[in-house]
């Protein structure tokens, strides 16, 4: 089945949100989706400025931001997919003492990762000196949480946010 490029995350946000939502009903964090500013252009829809991220809230006290990144690669997770206005956001987040973090799905494989930004960072900095452009998932899987279904939770990233 041939997903398109817009719609290509669509299912992992959906499961976000509604994990968003059981977060809010237990009382464990509030987190909303960022919306995308959007204009209509004669029946078309057009992105008026770039999006910071894709979430922001806060648990127990502490500031978060993320990002929701999905791919079909099954060996790697392609840094072109990570816009530099996000890598850049995502700093001055951490920097402030927000908790700052990607959740990358293989959607071939079914299996989410919650990537801190400092790996990802890594990665991104690399790149920009010639390094490969990408993340190789056994990279991910040995350095960073893969995200389950617990505690009642659809994607339980939250308990990996200290």
């Amino acid at each position: 089945m041939k997903i398109s490029h817009a719609n290509r995350g669509k299912a992992l946000q959906n499961v976000i949100n509604l994990t968003n939502q059981i977060y809010r009903l237990k009382g464990w964090a509030v987190v909303d989706e960022v919306p995308t500013p959007t204009k209509n252009i004669r029946g078309h829809i057009a992105y008026e400025k770039k999006s910071t991220v894709d979430y922001y809230g806060i648990t127990h006290g502490r500031a978060l931001a993320f990002d929701a990144k999905s791919t079909r690669n099954k060996t790697r997770f392609d840094l072109k997919n990570v816009h530099a206005h996000q890598v850049d956001y995502l700093q001055r987040f951490k920097d402030q003492g927000g908790l700052a973090f990607f959740i990358i799905e293989f959607a071939t494989l079914n299996q989410s990762y919650f990537v801190p930004f400092d790996f990802l960072h890594k990665y991104w900095l690399a790149a920009e000196n010639g390094r490969p452009k990408s993340i190789p998932i056994a990279d991910i899987d040995l350095n960073c949480e893969r995200i389950r279904s617990e505690r009642g939770v659809a994607l339980d990233y939250l308990k990996y946010c200290s």
